[in-house]
């Protein structure tokens, strides 16, 4: 992976996570919350609500789920121009003069003080770490730093698995995301020498999630149960994502996985596509 953003060697890192639930118990736990696969309002309806025998399983698979965790920092070298007040002590002092340069005592309530300008040559590094649903959902963050903290992962140089959903946000998007929240810290100068951004992390993971799509019959409709393959939890009203990676993925593979659908699913797509664009570079050319 050769980008034009600084990145420290092996930023880029692949992880799976092994699964604690197993097919069958997922399975069991999906058919007690199968008639919540429509919603609360079908569940509830007391005219027309999904009953056990008119609610049939159509399809099951286990997938794995991909997110990001993004580690960065921002370092500027800037010049930053203020004056210094210096407390003058002598009450009878009208001016200060340092070197070539003469300054006028201002006084309030007896005190003498004078404003020196200079300029400060500062340093300030700006940290960055989060994590990013892969798939573009608003799952929190702390839930996806749980998986890392509690349960087994295994770091992979390429992943060849049917299984794994293909990222919505690519790694591009989520190198934007960082880049975006470390632009926001404002630096206050009036030159600045040096403003770099650089990746410690950009590790991909990948974990199991069961889904079962139900059907229906009597209102001809399709939902679908989640169950978590780490934690058993059960989400109704899930989703089903059809689209699997179809190549190898690798710590090469990984800067381009997903590009292609950033523009249709994710906000501010466009844009990032032609940052992609840019950075990336093959064989020495743009």
């Amino acid at each position: 992976m050769d980008m034009q953003v600084p990145a420290h060697p092996g930023a880029a890192r692949l992880y799976v996570f092994d699964e604690v639930y197993s097919f069958r118990a997922a399975q069991e736990q999906a058919e007690k919350k199968k008639l919540g696969a429509f919603g609360t309002l079908a569940k509830w309806n007391p005219l027309n609500r999904p009953k056990p025998e008119t609610v049939l399983l159509s399809r099951q698979e286990m997938r794995l789920e991909p997110f990001w965790h993004v580690v960065a920092q921002r370092t500027v070298e800037y010049a930053c121009r203020v004056d210094y007040p210096v407390p003058v002590h002598n009450p009878h002092a009208k001016s200060v003069q340092i070197g070539a340069q003469s300054y006028e005592v201002a006084r309030n309530g007896g005190k003498g003080r004078i404003d020196v300008p200079v300029i400060e040559q500062c340093y300030r590094r700006v940290d960055y770490a989060d994590y990013v649903d892969g798939l573009g959902r608003e799952i929190k963050a702390a839930t996806l730093a749980a998986y890392v903290e509690r349960y087994k992962h295994a770091e992979l140089e390429a992943l060849d698995r049917p299984e794994a959903v293909q990222p919505r946000v690519p790694m591009a998007s989520a190198i934007q995301i960082a880049k975006a929240k470390l632009a926001a810290e404002a630096i206050n100068a009036h030159e600045i020498h040096e403003d770099q951004d650089r990746f410690e992390k950009l590790h991909l993971f990948f974990r199991p999630v069961f889904a079962f799509e139900y059907v229906w019959s009597n209102a001809d409709r399709r939902g679908v149960i989640e169950v978590d393959g780490l934690t058993g939890e059960v989400v109704e009203a899930g989703q089903w994502f059809k689209d699997k990676v179809n190549r190898l993925v690798t710590r090469e593979t990984m800067f381009e996985l997903g590009a292609e659908v950033a523009g249709a699913l994710v906000p501010g797509g466009g844009v990032v596509v032609k940052v992609f664009d840019r950075m990336t570079v093959s064989n020495g050319k743009p």
